[in-house]
């Protein structure tokens, strides 16, 4: 209301990486929870117009910091809105992801702009959404770990983000695909929103254009290329008229000539009924440049499946070079608060070093 921007930061973080997120969004005052603000010098003058800096999730690196304008989530809001066809007045936004991510902040400002109640919780209080949902007609962005905690016919729409969808989706769920370059989700079911321009690049680089996409970074580099389109570094193609994601292009694995799109071994090694969790990543290999990797979570009592059992599965449903080359356990993955797997971060675990026969 004062014309500033704001971010919003997590006080729980480790303090090294607080203290690194707080350089990259550069601001003029820090509040921490429970104490006054403090001044700080800062570097980068502000876009025009600029309401928000929010952190990028820093699944494949150092977040960056990125400046939303008042139009940009205006824009956002509204075409979601008009794709959901929401009527002002009639509903309310459950925000119950971080609103340090673009997901949940997100969920304010489209309550907001589209005259909206709105419910924030801290957490995911799965009894206390219900209530709210049996109430009002409710809609919720949500990540897929939420998704076996409810009752989707209470909600009024679900908004689902942040990774592969399960392959059964309720008719009232939307799976969407955004940044938080985006504003949040501006293609929903494989189609973008009234607004936005997508195409695929020849090398299958996902670009965009639309009003919600903010146009600069915190530190004043341009989120738009000199081409005029967002490249999102994300890898895809468009069937039947809708676009399909198969994730970071850096994810891609390129094994002996041929391309390996991890987010399709994953969904088959799951179905094995021993595999909790499962993230395939490429691993560097002198015949082959790159061999699939991957990285099990064994639900609890059961015997963790065998590299064979895991390339049987895989086979069944992909060509033979999808199948990993090797395997390694874990207790659990590394992930971001909105649940996506940090991949860089697997690479880095000691073990997968030679492919298993």
């Amino acid at each position: 209301d004062d014309g500033d921007a704001i971010s919003v930061l997590d006080p729980d973080l480790p303090l090294p990486y607080l203290n690194a997120l707080i350089d990259a969004v550069d601001p003029d005052w820090v509040e921490y929870q429970d104490s006054p603000a403090t001044p700080r010098r800062r570097r980068y003058d502000l876009v025009e117009d600029a309401a928000l800096v929010i952190c990028t999730s820093g699944t494949s690196g150092t977040p960056k910091a990125v400046v939303h304008t008042a139009g940009n989530l205006a824009a956002s809001a509204i075409a979601t809105g008009e794709y959901l066809r929401v009527t002002p007045g009639e509903g309310t936004w459950i925000c119950a992801l971080p609103i340090t991510h673009i997901g949940g902040f997100s969920t304010i400002t489209k309550a907001l702009y589209q005259g909206l109640d709105l419910k924030v919780f801290a957490n995911f209080d799965y009894a206390a959404i219900a209530a709210v949902a049996r109430e009002t007609p409710s809609y919720l962005p949500l990540v897929r770990a939420n998704l076996a905690h409810i009752s989707p016919e209470l909600f009024k729409h679900l908004i689902l983000g942040a990774g592969v969808p399960p392959q059964e989706l309720a008719r009232n769920a939307s799976v969407t695909y955004g940044l938080t370059e985006t504003g949040s989700g501006l293609v929903y079911d494989g189609v973008a929103l009234q607004g936005v321009d997508l195409r695929v690049a020849k090398d299958g680089e996902i670009l965009l254009k639309g009003d919600m996409i903010a146009t600069h970074y915190r530190d004043g580099s341009e989120i738009y290329a000199a081409d005029g389109w967002f490249h999102t570094d994300d890898a895809g193609e468009v069937i039947d008229g809708k676009l399909q994601v198969h994730g970071r292009r850096s994810e891609l694995i390129y094994s002996g000539g041929e391309k390996i799109i991890p987010h399709l071994v994953e969904a088959e090694i799951k179905k094995l009924p021993s595999v909790e969790d499962v993230a395939v990543v490429g691993v560097d290999d002198p015949d082959y440049q790159q061999v699939a990797w991957a990285f099990v979570v064994t639900k609890g009592g059961n015997t963790p499946p065998g590299i064979a059992e895991i390339k049987a599965v895989v086979r069944r449903a992909l060509p033979h070079y999808y199948a990993p080359r090797g395997v390694s356990y874990l207790s659990s993955l590394p992930k971001t608060l909105l649940g996506k797997v940090q991949k860089n971060r697997l690479r880095e675990v000691e073990g997968p070093q030679k492919p298993c026969n």
